[in-house]
């Protein structure tokens, strides 16, 4: 069924005229006065209105500026019989009017006004349609993303529980004496239980992460005693692992303190390390550098392995990325190369320097390695 178009004047002759002009491409309603006009607009679906200046009861931009008040959709023509500049911007300013014309108008030259104008018509619904669709696409993406959180929430506390009887259990076996031959399996088992709290850990702190702020207590803080301490904890680590990797580190000069909360900023340049130690084959290197600007302080964390592909890194800080590899290669190694954990570290990284008013960005190629680089702000 094609659109109506709605023809306002108050002269008949002139009424008559329009829906001649149209009555091949359209349906016509008719109304002799503004007051009529809006009687049609309230009770029938319009989607054009061609309006008179000049009516008894209200200007035709009078009309069009109350109609697009209330019928916004309604694209809106304006004849008039006066070029007059202060009608024309009444009608541009107030009305919104899509087009005029001028009497006498030409039949071909409003039906060409009126197509246009029909396709416009068309085009905004349309646009509504999509941005309907896509509003709700965004509604369910958040309600995922919030029963995503919840569910690593409890995962995370219903298995918190037996974990914690099982290492207690196993601390117990080691101290109470074992055969020899059971000492590797033993070994073993807590070595997995404890790669498996670390992935509770992550769970707990990513499911709440998405409902609400991290619990940040932000303090005067040694940035460089934080930093120094964290890289020479990661370096003993990497050797009592077996790896065989250079750690570079250059800590600048800093100013005496910074506000952050330093439990969390640990933990941030612990996942970078993680990372870095994790995608690094033996023999490459490490290197931890620092600067300092008037506003901010930048920790840098690069790496010589494996690189990330380019196709996967505007993806490399989002929960379980895939830019860390499949999350179902994952190993119980800690630290050994190639181990995968859960993919949520740099995710939680980056959550933590937003929440310090800070960045976390990444430069990388495949093959070269990659630089993720910490900026934080200075604070008095």
């Amino acid at each position: 069924m094609s659109r109506a178009v709605l023809a306002v004047d108050d002269e008949p002759a002139s009424l008559r005229a329009v829906q001649r002009a149209l009555a091949d491409s359209c349906r016509v309603l008719s109304a002799s006065s503004g007051s009529a006009a809006w009687e049609v607009l309230a009770t029938q679906p319009v989607a054009l209105m061609v309006v008179d200046q000049r009516m008894p009861d209200m200007l035709g931009t009078q009309l069009l500026a109350r109609t697009a008040a209330t019928y916004p959709d309604v694209v809106r023509l304006l004849l008039t019989g006066y070029a007059e500049v202060d009608t024309l911007i009444d009608a541009i300013n107030a009305g919104h009017v899509y087009h005029y014309l001028t009497k006498p108008w030409e039949p071909a030259e409003l039906r060409l006004a009126v197509g246009r104008g029909l396709e416009r018509y068309e085009a905004t619904l349309e646009r509504h349609r999509l941005l309907g669709e896509l509003t709700n696409a965004c509604q369910r993406l958040e309600r995922e993303a919030e029963q995503k959180g919840r569910l690593l929430t409890l995962a995370a506390h219903e298995l918190g529980t037996p974990l914690h009887v099982l290492m207690n259990s196993l601390d117990l076996l080691s101290a109470g004496g074992i055969a020899p031959a059971a000492w590797p399996w033993l070994q073993t088992a807590r070595r997995n239980a404890a790669w498996l709290g670390r992935g509770l850990a992550q769970m707990m702190t990513a499911g709440g992460w998405r409902q609400r702020p991290l619990p940040l207590r932000g303090k005067d803080t040694d940035l460089r005693c934080l930093l120094a301490s964290v890289c020479a904890r990661f370096a003993q680590a990497s050797v009592d692992g077996g790896r065989r990797l250079r750690f570079d580190v250059r800590i600048a000069a800093a100013p005496a303190a910074i506000w952050i909360d330093p439990l969390w900023i640990e933990r941030a340049v612990a996942n970078l390390l993680s990372n870095a130690v994790r995608f690094t084959p033996d023999d490459g290197a490490i290197r931890v550098r620092t600067a300092v600007t008037p506003e901010h302080v930048e920790v840098a964390v690069s790496d010589s392995g494996i690189g990330i592909d380019a196709a996967h890194l505007d993806q490399v800080f989002e929960p379980f990325s895939a830019a860390t590899g499949d999350v179902l290669l994952h190993t119980s190694g800690e630290l050994a190369f190639g181990a995968r954990g859960l993919g949520l570290g740099l995710a939680i990284a980056r959550s933590v320097a937003d929440q310090h008013g800070g960045t976390l960005t990444v430069t990388s190629q495949l093959g070269a390695g990659s630089c993720f680089t910490l900026r934080l702000p200075l604070r008095a």
